[in-house]
């Protein structure tokens, strides 16, 4: 698992087979990141952030080297966050190595072909290959890891979770039009695809994924872009989880290259240092069209609508294909969410909380768009934050949780001076 002193990575853009790209070499000088590009890499005109200037043969160092452990940001991406992180340690333990002594790279390398995206790392170190997936017996074992009881044989989900990023539970897996799942990580075998799974961490709703699976029905009826979305059966009968096929991987081993905001900036996502201007400003030079600019508009009034305050840095994302052309990502982890202090971590027009349709306003006029877009896009996502009971009560979530939700969605829909939910008809089942 640790690499030999001084040994750099071979960084590679694995576009589909047959289509990959050599980007160049990876290694640790002092603690901070230098990339040495690779010739074709140079001629192939691509990016991997789009702030960054052409590549050149000059070496390239990372900008910060007290953020993301030395690397750049677009690197950062790559290495899993708190989950994968405590696998990754876990295993380091019990191959006989002190997890404090692995390097960034190191960890990369760990990732190897299985990271989020596009990017791959060589050398790799290879994960065991999983025919059958139990979702109840993986579920049991990560909520006992996260609450510090572990008896058992972690390596399966080890082997499905280390890779995944998000700090709530995960695994990566295989799943086809008829349900049945296997591990997803390597090859996804034909007739299948890649999906993630979230499994409840100990601090959370015990309805946790019927109430995730709400809020993407809910997103969609706000026309907001998020990829399927499921509820997968729990065998004891229990809540179910939830499930989203993933938007990095495509038919016939189709990736892309994926960059969240956070690694674009190179910024701390933990640290509010953004605003919303500026991710709808980054959105536009980024991929050059205003109907990404619309859509991140549209989810910024969705976040506000339906309390997710945990929309940092890294929970919004671009995607690029093999020709280098730059979109938005579909949108992702839209739940019911405090947030840092109670506060949104991007503000609007300076504010966290107490959100108006005056400030939704003021940044519209901020970013160009006009009224009646605006009013528009302001209508249909309250519209569908209104039937939220609806949405819930389709999977099961505990009427407790929704009278909770329900009024604090209440309180939102008065702020941003819409019809409360109460007043709204309605349409449970």
């Amino acid at each position: 698992m640790k690499l030999a002193g001084a040994t750099a990575l071979h960084v590679l853009l694995d576009f589909s087979p047959g289509n990959v790209v050599p980007v160049g070499r990876l290694a640790l000088d002092r603690g901070r990141a230098v990339l040495e590009y690779d010739p074709d890499f140079i001629a192939s005109n691509l990016r991997l952030n789009p702030r960054f200037a052409p590549p050149r043969p000059e070496l390239v160092w990372a900008a910060e080297p007290r953020f993301f452990d030395g690397l750049h940001g677009v690197f950062a991406d790559s290495l899993p966050d708190a989950w994968g992180r405590e696998l990754m340690r876990r295993r380091a333990i019990a191959t006989g190595l002190d997890p404090n002594s692995l390097t960034a790279i190191d960890r990369l390398a760990a990732v190897g072909r299985h990271g989020m995206g596009a990017l791959v790392y060589e050398p790799a170190r290879r994960l065991g290959e999983v025919d059958e997936v139990d979702l109840d017996a993986l579920s049991r074992e990560a909520f006992d890891l996260l609450a510090g009881d572990v008896t058992g044989d972690l390596s399966i989900l080890e082997a499905l979770g280390e890779s995944s990023g998000g700090a709530r539970p995960k695994i990566l897996i295989a799943k086809n039009a008829a349900g049945h799942l296997r591990s997803g990580i390597g090859t996804i075998p034909a007739g299948y695809d890649a999906w993630i799974v979230k499994f409840r961490a100990p601090r959370d709703r015990p309805d946790s994924g019927p109430l995730e699976a709400a809020y993407a029905d809910m997103a969609r009826a706000a026309r907001i872009d998020i990829a399927p979305t499921t509820l997968l059966a729990s065998g004891t009968g229990g809540p179910g989880y939830f499930a989203t096929r993933r938007f990095d991987r495509g038919p016939a081993g189709k990736r892309f290259h994926t960059l969240s905001l956070a690694g674009m900036l190179e910024m701390q996502w933990e640290i509010p240092s953004i605003d919303y201007h500026g991710l709808l400003s980054a959105v536009r030079y980024v991929t050059r069209r205003q109907p990404d600019v619309e859509q991140m508009f549209r989810r910024m009034v969705f976040n506000v609508a339906a309390h997710n305050r945990d929309d940092h840095a890294k929970q919004h994302a671009f995607l690029m294909d093999e020709s280098g052309t730059w979109r938005l990502a579909p949108a992702y982890d839209l739940n019911f969410s405090a947030g840092p202090a109670g506060e949104h971590y991007l503000t609007v027009e300076g504010r966290g909380t107490d959100i108006t349709g005056e400030q939704i306003r003021a940044l519209a006029t901020r970013q160009n768009l006009g009224a009646a877009t605006t009013s528009a896009i302001v209508d249909q996502v309250t519209t569908a934050v209104a039937n939220f009971d609806r949405f819930a009560a389709a999977y099961s979530v505990a009427t407790s949780s929704r009278k909770e939700i329900a009024t604090i969605l209440d309180r939102h829909a008065r702020e941003l001076r819409v019809t409360p939910l109460a007043k709204r008809p309605s349409r449970t089942r």
